[in-house]
This record gives structure tokens, C-alpha cells and sequence, in this order.
């Protein structure tokens, strides 16, 4: 358990040791081929693929219909989101940026705090850290604070707890049984 919380604490490490230099390798980025392509048309498109693939997963382990609506709201919600940034390309990294560390805080809270409870606390982690981000934008030179980003941050924390929240609906999958060593397993004999 102590690894995934370090796993989480090295991923917001990274958030912030890159601000000072994020938005000048984000430009920098966007002006290659494949920059231009995954954060203008790339980004939405690869959110609707994961939607599509993350139906037939539900599909195989035969989710309830809820898991089904939230990840359509969801995947909608991406979709107007991506849309609204349209013009401003670099800001469309909150939304997988903040959804990932919503993950990262969930394999962190979830041996503590199971079910609804856990994915609360992993959008609330994952919303804080978004906000940190943002105050510590307020003290780097040449970046600012944005109440916007406040936001888009903790709009990407929640659509990811819930996109989480939804693929883990379904049928538990068991694991097979473990027998101790030298155990004696009973067995019908093969008909000859």
C-alpha cells in the first residue's frame, strides 16, 4: 500500500517540478506532427476509442445499466469539454492529467476505503492536487493563477473517478482457489 501512495506522490511531483518549463515543452509539442494531431483532433479521439473499448469490457463482465449511463455521460462530457478547448490546445491536458492522478489516488485509497467512499476521496485527492497546482502557479514567474483551470482540473478528477467507478462495475471476476502445499485434492476418476 505504501507503494501506491508513493506512486501517486512521484506522479504530483512531476505536476510540479514542471511548471516553471510545462507551457514552453506543451508549444513545443504542438508544433511536431504527432503534438498537433494528439492534443487538436487526437485527444477526443482517443477518449471515444477508450469509451468504445470500455463498453465491451462492461459487455464481457455484464455490467448493470448504470455503469453503461455513467460512462456515457462521461465520455459526453469529454467530448463537450475537448470541444470548448478547442482553441486553447495546451489546457486540454487537465482533463487526462487529473484523471490519471484521480486513479492514482484511488489504488492509493481503496484498500483503506472501498466502494463509493473510496472513489469520493480519490476525485477530492485528485480535485486538491489540481488546486495546488494552480496556487503554486500563482508564485512561479511567468505563469498565473486560473479559477478556469481550477476547474478543468477537478472536472478531469471526476470524470476519471467516474470512467473508474463504471469500468469496475460488473461481475467480480474471482481468483482461482489457492491450496496449501501437499494438499490433497479430491477428483472424480476418469470413466474408461
Amino acid at each position: 500500500m505504501t507503494g501506491r501512495w508513493l506512486a501517486l506522490g512521484c506522479y504530483v511531483a512531476v505536476i510540479y517540478a514542471t511548471l516553471p518549463f510545462g507551457p514552453r515543452i506543451g508549444l513545443r509539442l504542438v508544433r511536431t506532427g504527432f503534438g498537433g494531431w494528439l492534443l487538436g483532433p487526437g485527444l477526443p479521439m482517443i477518449a471515444v476509442a477508450a469509451g468504445a473499448a470500455a463498453i465491451l469490457a462492461l459487455r464481457r463482465r455484464r455490467a448493470p445499466r448504470w455503469a453503461y449511463v455513467v460512462l456515457a455521460g462521461s465520455a459526453i462530457a469529454y467530448v463537450i469539454a475537448f470541444s470548448w478547448l478547442r482553441a486553447q490546445r495546451l489546457e486540454r491536458t487537465h482533463l487526462p492529467e487529473y484523471g490519471v492522478a484521480a486513479w492514482l489516488a484511488w489504488r492509493a485509497v481503496e484498500p483503506a476505503l472501498p466502494g463509493v467512499a473510496g472513489y469520493a476521496a480519490a476525485a477530492a485527492i485528485a480535485a486538491a492536487i489540481g488546486y495546488g497546482d494552480e496556487l503554486l502557479q500563482a508564485i512561479v514567474p511567468g505563469r498565473y493563477y486560473d479559477l478556469r483551470d481550477v476547474a478543468m482540473n477537478a472536472l478531469g478528477a471526476v470524470l476519471g473517478v467516474l470512467v473508474l467507478a463504471a469500468s469496475h462495475a460488473g461481475r467480480v471476476r474471482h481468483k482461482a482457489a489457492a491450496f496449501p502445499a501437499g494438499a490433497e485434492i479430491a477428483t472424480h476418476p476418469v470413466a474408461r
